[in-house]
């Protein structure tokens, strides 16, 4: 592996927290393009906006910790029901690109679509995974609005996050997107489902500009699937109500740790409940 230390803490906090609020938007509120989250977060609080409280929480350390960042594009395609925003922080100097999880049937079909792809050689992903970021080309305007950012902010630094079907997405983009430009990659994802073969693993670790940390909570039933011929890849930041373990060369039991036997609790597999226990274990 490539990496021996772990990301910054802040700036992990704040991908947690884009993340979650991926969930919300377009449904319990939407940015205009010209408008900085904490002109929305002012404007917005005496309409109350409805969502619980751990993210009303989060919008607002988000406001303080990202000012005037904004949201740049949002994709929400009928077809595949994919949904991914990108933001730009001034202040942090960071594009992301975040991708939302499962909500809705079709998300579901992609999820159990265990059929592989192959994307050159003998690398093969998820075909489901591959085909809602490809289908009615979400990957090409992505990767066109990213390449744009970084032409007018050559200076800073590229983010990919998500939760659930949004990790393996977002292990997926940036994988692909670390072969379209030169700039260094960082993804950070949350409660991720494996992802490629294990070739994938191989070509993922030798990139150079690319970098992931898979933050998984105890007992995730996700993290487990799919079991067979699919593999984890990038430092593992593992949490517990307890503990924070940190595996740096997948120097952990691979056949048993993330097995249906060990990874069986649906209750471990909530966002909200991986932000809060981030927040127990700072680094």
């Amino acid at each position: 592996m490539k990496v021996n230390v772990l990301p910054s803490y802040t700036e992990t906090l704040d991908l947690a927290r884009l993340t979650m609020l991926v969930y919300e938007y377009g449904k319990s509120f939407e940015i205009d393009g010209n408008q900085t989250i904490e002109k929305f977060l002012t404007e917005s609080m005496e309409n109350k906006i409805d969502m619980n409280e751990t993210r009303k929480e989060a919008i607002k350390t988000l406001s303080e910790s990202s000012p005037h960042g904004q949201v740049v594009k949002f994709v929400s395609d009928p077809k595949t029901d994919i949904q991914v925003g990108i933001t730009i922080s001034q202040v942090n100097k960071r594009i992301t690109i975040v991708f939302r999880g499962s909500e809705s049937k079709y998300d579901w079909y992609y999820d159990l679509s265990i059929m592989k792809k192959q994307l050159w050689d003998n690398v093969y992903v998820h075909s489901g995974f591959y085909n809602q970021l490809h289908i009615n080309n979400v990957y090409e305007e992505l990767v066109k609005t990213v390449k744009e950012l970084l032409e007018k902010n050559p200076e800073f630094h590229v983010c990919v996050t998500g939760h659930s079907l949004g990790a393996a997405l977002s292990t997926l983009f940036g994988y692909e997107l670390s072969h379209e430009i030169d700039k260094k990659i960082m993804v950070v994802s949350f409660a991720s489902p494996r992802v490629g073969n294990s070739e994938f693993k191989e070509t993922f670790d030798l990139k150079e500009n690319l970098v992931h940390y898979r933050v998984s909570n105890d007992r995730d039933i996700v993290t487990a699937a799919p079991m067979l011929f699919f593999h984890h890849v990038g430092v593992n930041i593992s949490l517990t109500d307890s503990l924070i373990e940190v595996f740096y060369n997948y120097d952990y039991n691979g056949w048993w740790r993330y097995s249906l036997f060990n990874c069986w609790r649906v209750s471990d597999h909530d966002m909200d409940l991986y932000y809060k226990r981030l927040l127990k274990h700072p680094w």
